[in-house]
Protein backbone atom coordinates (compact mmCIF):
# COMPACT_ATOMS: atom_id res chain seq x y z
CA UNK A 1 0.00 0.00 0.00
CA UNK A 2 1.91 3.24 -0.98
CA UNK A 3 1.81 6.53 1.43
CA UNK A 4 -1.27 9.03 0.91
CA UNK A 5 -0.27 12.16 -0.98
CA UNK A 6 0.70 14.54 1.05
CA UNK A 7 -2.41 17.96 1.75
CA UNK A 8 -3.06 20.21 -0.71
CA UNK A 9 -4.02 23.17 -0.53
CA UNK A 10 -7.82 23.73 -2.38
CA UNK A 11 -9.00 27.15 -2.28
CA UNK A 12 -12.64 27.13 -1.44
CA UNK A 13 -14.86 29.75 -3.61
CA UNK A 14 -15.61 32.81 -2.13
CA UNK A 15 -19.71 32.12 -3.42
CA UNK A 16 -19.41 28.25 -1.89
CA UNK A 17 -21.87 27.82 0.87
CA UNK A 18 -20.04 26.02 3.13
CA UNK A 19 -17.86 29.21 4.04
CA UNK A 20 -21.40 31.68 4.85
CA UNK A 21 -21.25 31.09 8.00
CA UNK A 22 -18.52 28.44 7.66
CA UNK A 23 -19.92 26.43 10.87
CA UNK A 24 -20.34 23.02 9.56
CA UNK A 25 -17.06 23.43 7.91
CA UNK A 26 -15.55 24.12 11.64
CA UNK A 27 -17.65 21.23 12.48
CA UNK A 28 -16.13 19.17 10.05
CA UNK A 29 -12.71 20.00 10.58
CA UNK A 30 -13.27 19.39 14.59
CA UNK A 31 -14.41 15.85 13.43
CA UNK A 32 -11.19 15.01 11.88
CA UNK A 33 -9.13 15.91 14.52
CA UNK A 34 -8.04 20.04 14.66
CA UNK A 35 -7.36 21.00 17.61
CA UNK A 36 -6.36 24.67 18.05
CA UNK A 37 -7.42 27.98 16.18
CA UNK A 38 -5.33 31.18 16.04
CA UNK A 39 -7.52 34.66 15.12
CA UNK A 40 -6.44 38.23 14.61
CA UNK A 41 -8.03 41.17 16.43
CA UNK A 42 -7.79 44.00 15.39
CA UNK A 43 -9.96 47.27 16.59
CA UNK A 44 -10.95 51.11 15.32
CA UNK A 45 -9.62 53.91 18.11
CA UNK A 46 -9.17 54.32 21.30
CA UNK A 47 -13.11 53.31 21.76
CA UNK A 48 -12.51 49.95 20.21
CA UNK A 49 -9.83 48.86 22.90
CA UNK A 50 -12.84 47.66 25.15
CA UNK A 51 -15.01 45.78 22.54
CA UNK A 52 -11.69 44.02 21.63
CA UNK A 53 -11.06 42.96 25.13
CA UNK A 54 -14.77 41.80 25.13
CA UNK A 55 -13.89 39.62 22.01
CA UNK A 56 -10.97 38.34 23.55
CA UNK A 57 -12.49 37.33 27.09
CA UNK A 58 -15.01 34.96 25.00
CA UNK A 59 -12.46 33.04 24.07
CA UNK A 60 -10.13 33.28 27.10
CA UNK A 61 -11.24 29.51 28.35
CA UNK A 62 -9.98 28.15 25.73
CA UNK A 63 -6.21 30.05 25.56
CA UNK A 64 -3.10 27.94 24.96
CA UNK A 65 -0.56 30.66 24.49
CA UNK A 66 1.67 31.75 21.94
CA UNK A 67 2.69 29.02 19.44
CA UNK A 68 4.84 28.88 16.17
CA UNK A 69 2.54 28.48 13.61
CA UNK A 70 1.92 29.23 9.76
CA UNK A 71 -0.65 31.57 9.46
CA UNK A 72 -2.53 32.90 6.07
CA UNK A 73 -1.67 36.63 6.89
CA UNK A 74 1.41 38.24 6.90
CA UNK A 75 1.80 42.09 7.33
CA UNK A 76 5.60 44.10 7.05
CA UNK A 77 7.94 42.20 9.04
CA UNK A 78 6.35 39.20 10.02
CA UNK A 79 7.82 35.98 9.71
CA UNK A 80 5.50 32.92 8.82
CA UNK A 81 5.46 30.73 10.56
CA UNK A 82 5.55 32.56 13.72
CA UNK A 83 4.47 32.80 17.20
CA UNK A 84 0.84 33.57 17.73
CA UNK A 85 -2.34 33.24 20.44
CA UNK A 86 -3.61 29.96 19.59
CA UNK A 87 -6.90 28.99 21.41
CA UNK A 88 -8.21 24.75 21.45
CA UNK A 89 -10.55 23.79 19.14
CA UNK A 90 -13.56 21.93 20.50
CA UNK A 91 -16.91 22.40 20.80
CA UNK A 92 -17.05 25.05 23.50
CA UNK A 93 -14.81 26.87 21.69
CA UNK A 94 -16.32 26.46 18.66
CA UNK A 95 -19.91 27.58 20.31
CA UNK A 96 -17.68 30.62 21.28
CA UNK A 97 -16.00 31.32 17.84
CA UNK A 98 -20.21 32.08 16.52
CA UNK A 99 -20.25 34.84 18.78
CA UNK A 100 -16.69 36.23 17.84
CA UNK A 101 -17.39 35.76 14.44
CA UNK A 102 -21.25 36.69 14.45
CA UNK A 103 -21.06 37.01 10.59
CA UNK A 104 -19.50 33.77 9.78
CA UNK A 105 -15.77 32.71 8.87
CA UNK A 106 -15.32 35.25 5.95
CA UNK A 107 -17.00 38.22 7.25
CA UNK A 108 -15.28 40.27 9.91
CA UNK A 109 -17.77 43.29 10.37
CA UNK A 110 -15.26 45.62 10.16
CA UNK A 111 -17.18 48.23 8.64
CA UNK A 112 -19.93 47.99 11.09
CA UNK A 113 -17.75 47.29 14.57
CA UNK A 114 -15.74 49.02 17.12
CA UNK A 115 -13.19 45.97 17.43
CA UNK A 116 -13.62 42.62 15.49
CA UNK A 117 -11.73 39.07 14.56
CA UNK A 118 -10.34 38.06 11.73
CA UNK A 119 -8.26 35.87 9.54
CA UNK A 120 -9.14 32.47 10.85
CA UNK A 121 -7.03 29.33 10.94
CA UNK A 122 -7.54 25.78 12.09
CA UNK A 123 -4.79 23.42 13.23
CA UNK A 124 -4.48 19.58 13.58
CA UNK A 125 -1.42 19.33 15.67
CA UNK A 126 0.61 22.38 14.89
CA UNK A 127 -0.37 21.60 11.07
CA UNK A 128 -2.18 24.53 9.23
CA UNK A 129 -5.83 23.17 7.51
CA UNK A 130 -7.96 25.70 7.42
CA UNK A 131 -7.15 29.24 6.26
CA UNK A 132 -9.01 32.67 5.67
CA UNK A 133 -7.94 35.59 4.72
CA UNK A 134 -10.95 37.56 5.59
CA UNK A 135 -10.26 41.09 4.04
CA UNK A 136 -9.59 39.35 0.72
CA UNK A 137 -12.57 37.01 1.55
CA UNK A 138 -10.58 33.91 0.64
CA UNK A 139 -9.65 30.43 2.24
CA UNK A 140 -8.50 27.31 1.32
CA UNK A 141 -8.20 23.89 3.35
CA UNK A 142 -5.22 21.98 3.24
CA UNK A 143 -5.89 18.06 3.35
CA UNK A 144 -5.11 14.73 2.15
CA UNK A 145 -7.05 13.89 -0.33
CA UNK A 146 -8.93 11.27 1.64
CA UNK A 147 -10.03 14.15 3.51
CA UNK A 148 -10.69 16.33 0.64
CA UNK A 149 -13.60 13.23 -0.50
CA UNK A 150 -14.95 13.11 2.46
CA UNK A 151 -15.38 16.89 2.86
CA UNK A 152 -16.61 16.90 -0.81
CA UNK A 153 -19.47 14.64 0.18
CA UNK A 154 -20.18 16.07 3.46
CA UNK A 155 -20.70 19.71 1.66
CA UNK A 156 -23.04 18.68 -0.78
Amino acid sequence: MSPEAPAEDRPLPTDDPALSPGWSLLAFLLSIGADEFSLRFMYAGDEGKAPCEDLLGRLSFALLGDRTRECTVTYDKESNPRPVRVWRFDRHSLTALRDVLPDGVLDSGSFTRLAWAEDLCVYRAGELLFGAVTHERYAFLRLPEAEWRRWEATAT
